[in-house]
């Protein structure tokens, strides 16, 4: 009986009358709640087929992204000075650009499965580019840092925009082993915002970044990180790469390597998803060209 009313609901399901019901049942529900793709803002989705392949073509080439990022620390290896090295997945413009900002802001975490293939692929080179360390030691188990999300941005989203990406990443096929034999494993609560700089997020225009120059950035951030006491106990002689969304300046991946430095973690490299010029940064590095003393 029970069979014979499964497949009676099936046929009414799949005829063409159930198509119409169902297809008029989605057009009420748009009407109640309506959608539009975050990428070309085509109606009932939230990010349509053509802007899911478009975004997959411009993150499918990840590049060294580290040149215009006046802020990044140097890397001492030997005689040879060296910028920290950061992958990037794509440009911070247009779909990307879109698609970051819907995922951030808007809630619309459904499209971390759009976004983590470019971020895997990103990884990836970062791992390939990555400085030999000085400090690191044991197997090739190398540990993932984002940075802490501030107090103002965990009440207005909710959840950890990078943590939940970075969970897809390792989640998918292939699972944490991204380069040769080197296994990467994200290890959360290893750092966190200071007290001053949750306060200063809750104020005002407190926690933006994103009009200020590479100098403003650097100071704004000074003394934002900390480690917490786990990270204390796992981050001496670790592998470490470093990992945030959008790279403008380096300042807040700067910031990560002096805490984590000082905690004796050797930080190789970064990746990010999209990297951005930062503003001023054409002009700052005429200014440190020109300098006698740069």
């Amino acid at each position: 009986m029970l069979r014979g009313l499964a497949g009676s609901a099936d046929r009414a399901w799949f005829s063409a009358a159930g198509r119409l019901a169902r297809s008029a049942l989605s057009a009420a529900l748009g009407l109640l709640s309506p959608t539009w793709c975050h990428g070309c803002g085509a109606e009932d989705t939230v990010f349509c087929l053509a802007c899911s392949e478009d975004l997959h073509a411009l993150t499918r080439a990840p590049f060294p992204a580290e040149q215009q990022a006046l802020a990044l620390p140097l890397l001492f290896q030997g005689e040879e000075v060296l910028v920290l090295p950061v992958a990037a997945a794509g440009r911070y413009e247009g779909l990307l650009s879109r698609a970051l900002l819907a995922f951030k802001d808007h809630g619309s975490i459904t499209l971390a499965g759009h976004l983590a293939p470019g971020l895997r692929r990103s990884l990836e080179l970062a791992l390939e580019r990555a400085a030999p360390g000085t400090r690191g030691t044991g197997p090739a188990v190398w540990t993932v840092v984002t940075p802490p999300p501030s107090l103002k941005s965990r009440l207005s989203r909710g959840f950890d925009p990078l943590q939940l990406l970075l969970r897809h990443v390792l989640a998918s096929p292939g699972g944490g082993i991204l380069c040769g034999h080197r296994q990467l494993v994200y290890a959360p609560g290893v750092i966190r915002q200071s007290k001053q700089a949750s306060l200063r997020s809750l104020a005002p225009h407190g926690g933006r970044q994103k009009s200020r120059g590479a100098r403003a950035r650097r100071r704004s951030l000074g003394g934002s990180f900390e480690i917490t006491a786990h990270g204390a106990r796992m981050l001496p002689g670790a592998d470490v790469l470093l990992l945030d969304d959008v790279l403008t300046s380096g300042s807040t991946l700067g910031e990560l390597y002096r805490v984590l430095d000082a905690a004796g973690a050797a930080v190789h490299g970064a990746a990010v998803i999209a990297a951005a010029p930062s503003p001023g940064a054409e002009d700052e590095f005429l200014l440190v060209s020109a300098s006698p003393d740069a």
